[in-house]
């Protein structure tokens, strides 16, 4: 059986969102670099929201927030999500709802059509 809760405790948790709640979370028993991974968008009180992605590494479990730049236009949006997707390895199911839009629509952009 698989486990798909997160690696953390209460504690680990609240450091990581802060004063923030877990809006959505996404989890990939194998995502591109191997390992299982989860994808959590974060909002914050001021409405604000964060992504974070924690690892387990097996021998570890580490997280880290990822930087989404800001962007005017959908040309901008849409190299902001290829940019997560391929320098940050988040998936498409993710991004789909981080940018409110669908999978489908995500892979389109992603493979350039």
């Amino acid at each position: 059986m698989i486990n798909t809760e997160l690696p953390l405790d209460e504690k680990d948790l609240k450091d990581i969102t802060g004063n923030g709640t877990v809006e959505y979370c996404m989890f990939n028993q194998r995502s591109k670099s191997g390992m299982p991974t989860w994808e959590l968008k974060i909002k914050n009180p001021d409405n604000t929201r964060k992504v974070v992605i924690i690892r387990d590494f097996g021998f570890a479990i580490r997280h880290e927030v990822v930087e989404i730049k800001t962007f005017n236009t959908l040309n901008e949006r849409n190299k902001e999500i290829l940019r997560l997707y391929k320098e940050e390895g988040l998936s498409q199911i993710f991004l789909g709802n981080l940018f409110n839009i669908s999978q489908p629509s995500v892979s389109l952009i992603v493979n350039g059509k």
